[in-house]
Parts: C-alpha cells; sequence; structure tokens
C-alpha cells in the first residue's frame, strides 16, 4: 500500500483531479471523501467525459476520475479520447468487477488505472497514490482473472477478437439502440453501421442479434438488470 503523504507535503502541493459522474449527489459524496484527506482537491467536476475534456483543456488536472456506471460506451470513448488529447493526465475509472472485457480495453486504451466501483475508501486513496506516481493501478481481482485467462485450457472470450468499433455497435445494440440512433452517436451513415451489425453476426458465428445478446449475457459483457 502506497504510504499517505505528509499534511506539509499535502499543503505544498495537493493533487488535482477532474472527477467525472453524471450524478451531482454522487459526486459531492465522492468530492468530500476526497477532500478530508487533506491532501487530495477535486478542482473540477463533470457530468460527461465531453465535458471533462473541455474542462481539461483549460484546468490541466493531474488525475481523471471517472465514474459513469451504466454508460459503458462513453467511458470507452472518453478514456481513450481523454488519454490521446492529453497524454500527462492520469485516467483512473470506476468499474464494475465482472466487465472483464471492458477493463482490458480500457488498460489497452491508455488508462492509468482500473479500480473495482465497490472499492473501500483506502483502496481509492492506494489508486490515486499509485498513478500518480506513474505506474499503472490494477486491483487484485482484475490481475488475478487476467492471470487465470491466460493459463493453458482456459477458453478465452470471443469478444477478444472485436475491434473498437465492432465493440462499440455492439454495446449500443445491446442498450437496444437501432441502427439510426447508433449512425447519428456515431457520426456513420446506417450502411456502415448495418455493415458492421452484419460483420458482428458472422464473427461471432451467431445467426440472430438475440443469440448475440445471449453470448453477451453469456461471457458476462452485459448484463441483464435485477429489479428483485
Amino acid at each position: 500500500m502506497v504510504a499517505p503523504r505528509t499534511s506539509a507535503l499535502a499543503e505544498e502541493n495537493p493533487i488535482d483531479i477532474l472527477l467525472v459522474d453524471s450524478r451531482q449527489l454522487v459526486r459531492a459524496g465522492v468530492q468530500r471523501v476526497l477532500s478530508d484527506s487533506g491532501y487530495i482537491t477535486v478542482a473540477s467536476e463533470a457530468a460527461s467525459c465531453d465535458e471533462a475534456i473541455r474542462i481539461a483543456r483549460s484546468r490541466q488536472p493531474q488525475i481523471v476520475l471517472i465514474n459513469l456506471p451504466g454508460a459503458t460506451v462513453d467511458v470507452l470513448d472518453g478514456a481513450r479520447k481523454i488519454h490521446r488529447q492529453f497524454p500527462d493526465i492520469r485516467v483512473l475509472v470506476f468499474t464494475d468487477a465482472a466487465d472483464l472485457i471492458i477493463q482490458e480495453r480500457l488498460l489497452q486504451a491508455g488508462v492509468a488505472g482500473c479500480i473495482n466501483s465497490s472499492c473501500s475508501v483506502d483502496e481509492l486513496f492506494t489508486a490515486i497514490e499509485t498513478v500518480l506516481g506513474g505506474e499503472r493501478y490494477i486491483s487484485d481481482s482484475l490481475a488475478r482473472k487476467l492471470a487465470e485467462r491466460r493459463l493453458p485450457g482456459t477458453d478465452g472470450s470471443p469478444f477478444e477478437s472485436l475491434t473498437h468499433r465492432e465493440l462499440q455497435i455492439l454495446l449500443l445494440v445491446a442498450e437496444g439502440k437501432n441502427t439510426t440512433a447508433i449512425a447519428r452517436e456515431l457520426c456513420l451513415t446506417q450502411k456502415t453501421v448495418n455493415g458492421y451489425r452484419n460483420r458482428l453476426l458472422e464473427k461471432l458465428q451467431v445467426h440472430t442479434e438475440v443469440e448475440l445478446m445471449y453470448l453477451a449475457v453469456r461471457y458476462g459483457l452485459i448484463r441483464i438488470p435485477s429489479y428483485c
């Protein structure tokens, strides 16, 4: 565990964070927890990754902390954009422990770390200190799962072969969006989107989008919400 900063060092050089969360009440809670540390300052807040990019251009925070549950495509695309436009800013993302494929893609996109959304306050501080020190932070559970995936005889995910665009389309289809909505969101033609949808079926060896969604649920890429 990373040792906490001394109060003198904290006053001289506080950690400047840009917090991204669409829920105002949650932002307030996270800000309070971080500020109570005495050496972390949530200097800016954003409700989306696009807003965070606009703020980062002028504020240049040390860390962008992203917490957008249920907005997988926004997180994937937003984290990639932030890292590409601001390579010196460390991006730390809250993710669900079951989203192994998403966490892998985030790490491949250059984020500094993924942290379980149900982590303790101590682990959050450790993750922040770790990425600020120039290292990557990967939770113990994620590191173990990534290692297990590479053991001989372990079946890989059929989604590993998907390109970023194909994964985007799949996740948007899973959200219930039609071709028109997807084309509008990704600035593509409807013909191009339909081409990707057909390619997904062929690549994943399924015949219908129902089978595609069943496969995504089976491998934990998407989850059916429980209302019980």
